[in-house]
């Protein structure tokens, strides 16, 4: 599949995540860019082979049906540029889902979450 402007892209990250960001369209030298939170970094335009780091790179969804959302949608995740990565309130699905809808939100965090929490319960009730 052909990324679009606007698409949200992922690559394999650490300990079974994805690393998220938005895909910003091939410039005047074929070079496809992409807008993403850097782990320890921070919000930056990027070559997509930079943000691949090695990795396949897949389509993980597309939010714009048309140019105006495309425009809206990278509008929006420019407007973040050299905003600081932080794993638990600002992280790449914070900014990428912030980007696509407007609202940040992290679902890889909640279902992280939701199992740690879930692990340590089954820990608490093999115990008891």
């Amino acid at each position: 599949m052909e990324f679009q402007v606007g698409d949200k892209i992922k690559r394999s990250g650490p300990l079974g995540t994805w690393h998220i960001g938005i895909f910003l369209g091939r410039d005047l030298w074929g070079r496809d860019w992409v807008i993403h939170n850097e782990k320890n970094g921070y919000v930056k335009e990027d070559l997509l082979s930079n943000f691949a780091a090695g990795n396949q790179v897949s389509f993980a969804s597309r939010a714009a049906h048309n140019r105006q959302e495309q425009r809206q949608i990278v509008a929006r995740a420019r407007s973040l540029l050299g905003q600081e990565f932080d794993l638990l309130n600002f992280n790449c699905d914070h900014f990428a889902t912030y980007a696509e809808t407007g609202e940040a939100s992290s679902p890889q965090l909640r279902q992280f979450a939701v199992g740690a929490v879930t692990l340590a319960a089954l820990i608490l009730l093999a115990k008891s």
